[in-house]
């Protein structure tokens, strides 16, 4: 009886071991898990921490990015719109010359014709003057014949 109890309580003593060691294989495992928990819920936050900034830096290279585009566009339209009215004023001084010789070369040909007007009075009056020359020394010989006719008579 000695045995049995003996083994009656050596055998409770092995299973109030082995009933602990299962407790704290439990504990040890609750407490494992709960560990990795937390760890795989840092990791996430630092991940999404990390996700986080890096959208943020994406963001703001895009930002600039559009900014400089942005810039770049501004520049490339002044520069054209500078472009176009040095064609303008090109264009204008052209216009304002061209027209500038035209109205010289008219000034010119209406002097010219000017000219040619009064050359052909001058001459016509030249004409004139001889006409009347000729008709003055033709009435006069006729005014002398007449009065001879008359003194004779």
């Amino acid at each position: 009886m000695k045995k049995s109890l003996l083994a009656l309580v050596l055998g409770s003593a092995l299973a109030l071991t082995a009933c602990d060691q299962a407790q704290k294989t439990a504990e040890k495992a609750q407490a494992a898990a709960t560990e990795k928990a937390a760890e795989v819920k840092e990791t996430a936050v630092q991940k999404a921490e990390e996700i986080k900034q890096v959208a943020a830096d994406k963001a703001e290279e895009v930002k600039t990015a559009t900014v400089e585009k942005a810039t770049e566009v501004k520049d490339a339209t002044a520069a054209k719109v500078e472009e176009v009215k040095a064609a303008v004023a090109e264009k204008a001084a052209d216009v304002k010359d061209a027209a500038a010789a035209k109205v010289e070369e008219t000034k010119t040909a209406v002097a010219d014709k000017a000219e040619e007007v009064k050359q052909a009075a001058d001459a016509m009056a030249d004409k004139a003057t001889e006409k009347t020359s000729e008709m003055m020394n033709k009435v006069g010989e006729k005014v002398d014949a007449v009065k001879e006719a008359v003194e004779s008579k």
